[in-house]
Formats: C-alpha cells, structure tokens, sequence
C-alpha cells in the first residue's frame, strides 16, 4: 500500500494556524480592555472559543504521522528519527536564539554579555519557555516514542475503541487535575526539576495523550472514519453549535456567577476543553474532506491555491508569528494612546489578524524556497539540477 496524502489535511492546517494567530492577536486587544467590561468578556468568549487549535494540532500529527508509517514494514526508527529531529531541533535552536535575540533587543540598556546570553539560552533551550515553542518541545516528544506507539496501535487493532475510551477518560481526569489540584499547589522551597516539571507541564506529552492516540486509531480505521463522519454529519453540525452555546455559558458561569479568574476560565487545559476541542476538530476535518473533493474544481481552484500554500508555511507561520505580532502590538497601543474611538478599536481587530497571519504565511514562503535556509521553517529544498546531472550520474 503506498503512501496516502490527506489533502483534508492541508486546509485543516491552514485554518487551525489562522485561529493560532486569532487567539493571540485577540488576547492583545484584550489586554487593553478593562476587566469585567462588555468588551472584555466578550473577546475573553472568543478567546476560549478559538482555544481548540493547540489540542487540533496534536491530532492532525498524530494523523498524519501514523499514517504515513502505519503500512511500512520495516518500520526503520533510526531513519524516521534522522528524518523528523533534523526538521524540527534545526528551526526549535535557530529560532530560540532569534528569540533570545529579539527580547534582549527590546530590553533597554541590556548587557550583551556571555554570562547574560548563556544561562538564557540553556534554559530556554530546555524548556521551550521562548514564546510558542511549547508545541515542538511536545512534537519531540511525540517523536522519541512514536516507534512504541506504532507499534502498540497495530497489535491492540481489536481494542482500539477500548483504547479510544480509556485514553479519552484519562485526557479528562488530566484536565480536571491540572485546573483543580496542580493550579491550586504552592512550589517554593521543590527541587528545581520538580519545580520545572510543575511549572511547564504545558509542555508535558502525558497532558496530550488523547490527540496523538486519536489520530493513530483513526489512520488505522480512515474509510470507515470518514463514511461514518458522512452519514452523520448533520449530527456533527448540531454538536458543533451546541458545544460553542455549553462553551460560552461555561465562561460566562465562571466569570460572572464564580467570579473565577480570566486565566481560570480561558485556561487550556481544563476538562471541557476536551469534548469541545473534539467536536471543533471533527468539524474542521469534515470540512477538509468535502473541500478535498472539490479542490480541482474550476470555481474552488483559487481557494485550493491559497490553501495548499497556507499548509505548506503553516509550520514557518507559527514560528515567524511573533515578529508581526509585535508589529502589530505597537500600531495598535500607538493608536489606543492617541484616543480612537471604541468602534475603531475593535474594526482594527480583522484586519491586525489578517495582517500578522498574510505576513508570517509571505516570509515563511520566501524562507521555504531557499536551500538549506529552508530548514529553519521545517521544509527541505531540493538543489536544482544543471542539465544533464542525473545522466552523468546514471553513468
């Protein structure tokens, strides 16, 4: 069986890393709005809403992973690991360091000294604490165990909705422990790896798990998945809407009635999260599934360029995304500060969203087609041949 390509795949990547840039251009704007305003919750709703893309992220490489390697035999780790690490702790050094680089820059009167730059550089380097790099400390991760992992997919075929359920129960006895035990817990005086593990446990593969195994099951059971998701899809639209009412009226319940936190009711990692971020998924899916069957149609093709070139730069995307975020930042608290309108404050919301994901998507594609350059946006670059290459090197 050769490889397949989910072209579903590519609009869900180019969707979820709009609603990365969503979230983080939102949480901005509300930043300069004051607490328990109309404005405020509304944007902190939202905010919650689009929340779904961390845990969607995890799926799609749990999909596409597994099915990439499930039919390969031998499954060879070495060359797989070769392959993944260099495509990822290439960018994950590369961009620390612009990072690092870029925060000492802003910091006035830094000292641009080995003793300031060392420590900042090991200890980022050992907890992705550098912006967004959570996500390929846990893509390592993924990586360093997905031979055990594949291998307990394949042997465990009769149990994997066992699996699914179990791994489903525990997602959310994780969730529930992070947000009412482990948020509540005071660390001064732990040993530092204790106090580490405590502090960036967003980084933890375990508070994951589900996502990767979902993803593996559904590679094994794909044609069936997606039959199924079909005769069913009307369901998943009710599901979809009745998930977003529950998610708000949990917010607005936690905000206004429990008078928990900001920070508590937007948290990630809580229990609702899970069926929420689940259903948002398997809506996102579908609707890569029915675009895939219309990509080459003549009215869908300048859609399907756009998407095919989102997915190719979603992953430089994500990485490039706090230079124009920044950018932005400064036009927008420039503009506040001079006193616009309230109306116009929240009409620039679109088009800063639009600006930070359009900016990132360009130098990312830019940097994607240069050789060897390509690797700090976790693409590889053929060198162009001169004619007759391959001939000389036939003979």
């Amino acid at each position: 069986m050769g490889k397949r390509y989910l072209y579903e795949v590519d609009l869900m990547r180019a969707f979820v890393i709009l609603g990365v840039l969503t979230v983080h251009t939102l949480s901005f704007f509300n930043v300069l709005n004051n607490d328990g305003t109309i404005g405020f919750l509304t944007l902190g709703s939202l905010i919650t809403a689009t929340h779904f893309t961390r845990e969607t992220f995890m799926f799609v490489t749990g999909v596409v992973l597994f099915t990439t390697y499930m039919q390969q035999d031998p499954f060879r780790p070495l060359t797989f690991w070769r392959k993944r690490f260099q495509l990822i702790v290439i960018p994950y050094v590369v961009w620390t360091l612009a990072y690092i680089a870029f925060v000492a820059g802003l910091t006035p009167d830094y000292t641009w000294t080995w003793s300031n730059l060392f420590p900042a550089v090991v200890h980022n380097l050992l907890t992705g604490n550098m912006f967004f790099l959570y996500f390929l400390v846990v893509s390592m991760q993924f990586y360093l165990i997905f031979p055990l992992l594949l291998v307990a997919i394949r042997r465990s075929t009769k149990y994997h909705v066992h699996l699914l359920v179990a791994s489903f129960a525990l997602q959310i006895c994780l969730m529930w422990l992070n947000q009412n035990v482990l948020d509540n817990l005071t660390p001064n005086g732990w040993p530092k790896w204790l106090y580490d593990l405590y502090t960036y446990r967003d980084r933890n593969l375990l508070m994951y798990q589900f996502w990767f195994i979902a993803g593996g099951i559904l590679a094994c059971h794909y044609d069936d998945v997606v039959r199924w998701m079909e005769r069913h899809r009307k369901a998943l639209f009710v599901a979809l809407a009745a998930s977003l009412a529950v998610l708000f009226g949990h917010y607005f319940l936690e905000r206004l009635v429990l008078h928990d936190s900001e920070d508590d009711a937007e948290l990630v990692l809580q229990p609702i999260m899970v069926p929420y971020s689940l259903v948002v998924t398997c809506a996102l899916w579908y609707a890569g599934l029915a675009w895939s069957k219309r990509r080459e149609l003549p009215g869908w093709r300048a859609f399907s360029r756009f998407v095919r070139t989102a997915s190719q730069t979603s992953f430089g995307i994500y990485l490039i995304q706090p230079f124009p975020l920044y950018a932005m930042e400064v036009v927008i608290d420039d503009l506040d500060g001079r006193g616009i309108p309230v109306w116009l404050h929240y009409a620039l919301l679109p088009p800063a969203i639009l600006f930070a994901y359009f900016s990132s998507m360009l130098v990312a594609y830019i940097l994607m087609k240069i050789p060897f350059v390509s690797y700090v946006v976790g693409r590889t670059t053929k060198r162009r041949r001169v004619p007759g290459e391959s001939v000389r090197h036939a003979a």
